[in-house]
């Protein structure tokens, strides 16, 4: 059963950051106007109802190469410090890239239900799918240096079975110096003849990874809260903004699903407002020792403190894990969609200063849905 808590982490020790780094994101929301004074809710009540409407998600992706050779990361080489993908015929499954929070929202269509994150949720798998191409165009070309006459493909089977050192327990001294000398060649030859500076039409790199045969597969899989071991809603994505763009926004679909949506307030954020963020923070499984064991949102009350014309700025606590989660109202309704929280200059977070894309931006974005 696919589920992100069974999943091992795709990094190695030193590159694990840079996994988690794409959850950082944008920033603040619409413009102000009166809000009714009327609160017809209490979170008391409205959290019952909410925590079954706001998923987790979990990003993940499956490498492979021509003749069904399956891939994943291993290592980092010595010198440069870049991926080393491993190569088996064993398929690995799905190796979970990224988690943070979606949930679906009312739109005028019935064809499918619509779920709302931030884009940058899945920029981690477009830095992977570079590095995988990069790793494996290099080494074509660096087979093709080194064949000395002989065949190409032998040369890169060979290449393919050193790399594979990476991952021997029963490794020697000298294994591991011929295997550290091999993916440092391999990435020199990237960046000397494949780079963007070296091929700037990437003419010669799209050759390379052509040959290698490169295939990459992403998953979106939607966690509701309940037990691990239930099915994820499989998703698809309906349309996103480019990566370090604004709006930081991606819908998704599901075909068929019966998750009860979350409905855009008709009303505009006010300074001084009272307001929740649900969503899935990383902080919170760290404290929890049964997170293994199921989904569950974390609630963080706050207030407006600022509002801009596309973003919303609150005072609630947010974290990595809370990036495309809901600003909701004690209506009960999506006043903004959470993609940014502040930093510190020197990388910490200053949970207390987090924003929302507005309900201006979302409908903006995709007005055909609203």
């Amino acid at each position: 059963m696919f589920n992100r808590k069974t999943f091992e982490s795709l990094a190695a020790p030193s590159i694990a950051t840079v996994l988690l780094s794409a959850l950082a994101g944008a920033l603040i929301a619409p413009l102000a106007q009166p809000q009714s004074a009327a609160a017809v809710e209490t979170w008391e009540h409205l959290d019952k109802k909410l925590k079954t409407q706001v998923f987790e998600i979990n990003v993940a992706i499956k490498f492979k190469l021509k003749d069904s050779i399956y891939c994943q990361i291993a290592d980092a080489s010595p010198t440069t410090h870049q991926y080393v993908f491993s190569a088996s015929t064993t398929d690995p499954g799905f190796r979970v890239v990224q988690m943070a929070t979606a949930f679906p929202i009312k739109t005028r269509h019935n064809d499918r239900q619509y779920f709302l994150t931030a884009r940058h949720v899945f920029d981690s798998t477009d830095d992977l799918v570079t590095a995988f191409q990069r790793f494996y165009a290099g080494m074509r070309l660096y087979a093709e240096q080194t064949a000395n006459n002989n065949n190409v493909d032998e040369r890169f089977r060979e290449l393919l079975q050193i790399v594979n050192i990476a991952t021997r327990k029963d490794r020697s001294k000298a294994m591991l110096i011929t295997y550290q000398t091999t993916v440092d060649n391999i990435w020199s030859t990237y960046d000397t003849y494949l780079s963007n500076r070296a091929d700037p039409s990437r003419a010669r790199f799209d050759k390379y990874v052509k040959q290698a045969n490169l295939t990459t597969q992403v998953g979106y899989f939607l966690h509701a809260c309940g037990s691990v071991n239930q099915p994820p809603l499989l998703a698809k994505i309906y349309k996103a903004t480019k990566p370090d763009t604004d709006p930081d926004i991606a819908v998704l679909t599901v075909e068929k699903s019966a998750a009860p949506p979350l409905e855009l307030d008709p009303l505009e954020a006010s300074e001084g407002q009272e307001v929740q963020v649900i969503g899935y923070p990383i902080a919170s499984d760290q404290i929890d020792n049964e997170a293994n064991d199921y989904f569950t949102p974390t609630f963080s009350n706050g207030h407006v403190t600022k509002v801009t014309p596309h973003l919303v700025q609150v005072d609630a606590p947010i974290t990595r894990g809370n990036s495309g989660g809901p600003v909701l109202s004690l209506r009960g309704k999506v006043l903004g969609l959470v993609v940014r929280r502040a930093l510190t200059d020197s990388g910490a977070e200053l949970n207390k200063f987090g924003a929302a894309m507005s309900v201006q931006q979302i409908k903006e974005f995709a007005p055909e849905l609203f």
